[in-house]
């Protein structure tokens, strides 16, 4: 697991955003389905890269009782994409006092469905390191949670791990080892896991390299 943990049987991820929505003072400006949406995605990934799916969510809206529907609505999004009914959602909004910025933090509860099998793969990063206005400016960069969902439940891609503000590199580190590396950057933050590490069977990877519509890159073993 990455940034999840399991309790009693089930997988627990979750995800915050902070400073981004529609109150005067986010820094970045958007509406609040697409902030609930992304933060619904990386905690998904969370899951996926943990080899469940979620069944259960929760919410600690920090942003006012009359955003909770725009929230709920941007995260019915991130399951619809992956052709899923939203799991039952239930939590907490913060209406004795009113925020100058946006926060919305989405806790998740799954089980367990995918077994990691990374033998006979060959890894690859999906997507680049997008953080902030770039998120939104392009769309075409961000690996697209569909189509990762589809690769893990067809077996094509055995693993993923997400990434985010410590980098790509840092995180092949961790997926695929010390020694090996890929031609992105690999320093900056991928904001809301907009580049997604995969292990790939060998015998797929022209397919998978065809069903990914973000850009593709070998992960590669560094020359000594």
């Amino acid at each position: 697991m990455r940034n999840a943990i399991e309790v009693n049987g089930l997988v627990v991820s979750i995800d915050n955003s902070g400073c981004i929505g529609t109150k005067e003072h986010d820094l970045v400006q958007v509406p609040n389905e697409i902030t609930a949406y992304f933060t619904a995605r990386t905690a998904i990934l969370e899951q996926l890269c943990a080899g469940a799916v979620p069944v259960q969510l929760l919410m600690a809206n920090f942003s006012g009782d009359d955003v909770w529907t725009e929230y709920e609505q941007g995260f019915k999004k991130a399951f619809f994409e992956m052709g899923l009914e939203m799991p039952p959602l239930m939590g907490s909004s913060e209406t004795n006092f009113q925020s100058l910025q946006s926060a919305v933090s989405l806790t998740m509860l799954g089980k367990k469905q995918f077994e990691r099998n990374t033998n006979h793969c060959e890894f690859y990063v999906v997507g680049e390191p997008l953080v902030g206005n770039d998120v939104i400016k392009n769309p075409q960069k961000i690996a697209q949670l569909d189509e990762l969902y589809e690769g893990l439940v067809s077996g094509m891609i055995q693993a993923i791990w997400p990434t985010g503000s410590k980098g790509i590199g840092e995180e092949i580190k961790r997926f695929a080892g010390e020694n090996y590396t890929a031609d992105v950057d690999l320093t900056g933050s991928a904001g809301p896991s907009c580049a997604v590490l995969a292990a790939v069977k060998k015998e797929h990877v022209e397919l998978f390299k065809t069903n990914m519509t973000a850009p593709v890159r070998k992960i590669v073993k560094i020359q000594e």
